[in-house]
């Protein structure tokens, strides 16, 4: 998967470390897999013997990530998601010793051998720069959208990816701070709602 990409789905952001939104919790091993549209799994124990999944922390509303024998082969999802950088598609639902079930039944078939990760949602400080709306503030600006008569916080914008943010001054004053992470010659907004930000929005949505 590249670090961004010229559209605007979710794991075509910028790959900065602000950006991230999870953190990895530990890789294990598929022990017994399962077939598109289960959603079971059983992975070996974390030191061969009598470990489980929750002695080493795996538990509920953490994010699953598959992948086969080391290669980027993202199995049983669509490889949605980043391990240890986007929230993927599937969630824990619930732990039993070394068995867990899936939030979403599995895309296409998780064989044994399989490794799979476990990551933990990142909960910034939102007083913090890196605050939980950072990802959220990054927008593609398409060619469209770069003149000041198609933008909320006016001035021309160079094409990209984009992170905005809203500030106000002591005195009332409203201003926007942007900050060009990426440039791109052909950006594609192909989602009608991504010149949205967590405040509002900040580009025509065209």
């Amino acid at each position: 998967m590249p670090a961004w990409g010229n559209t605007d789905i979710h794991n075509q952001k910028p790959k900065w470390d602000v950006e991230r939104e999870t953190r990895e919790l530990i890789q294990l091993t598929v022990a017994t897999g399962n077939t598109a549209g289960n959603n079971v799994i059983t992975v070996t124990a974390f030191d061969g013997g009598p470990s489980t999944l929750a002695n080493v922390g795996v538990a509920a509303g953490q994010y699953v990530y598959f992948w086969a024998n080391g290669a980027n082969n993202y199995g049983g999802q669509a490889g949605n998601g980043t391990p240890g950088m986007f929230f993927s598609n599937t969630q824990v639902t619930s732990v039993s010793g070394n068995t867990v079930v899936l939030g979403n039944p599995l895309f296409n078939t998780v064989s044994a051998g399989f490794t799979v990760e476990f990551d933990k949602k990142i909960s910034y400080n939102a007083n913090k720069t890196m605050s939980a709306n950072y990802a959220a503030d990054t927008v593609l600006v398409s060619t469209t959208r770069t003149s000041a008569s198609n933008n909320l916080i006016g001035g021309n914008i160079v094409p990209g990816w984009v992170h905005i943010q809203k500030k106000m001054n002591n005195d009332g004053q409203v201003r926007y701070i942007r900050e060009t992470l990426v440039a791109l010659a052909s950006p594609t907004a192909s989602n009608t709602a991504s010149g949205n930000t967590s405040w509002g929005t900040a580009f025509a949505n065209t």
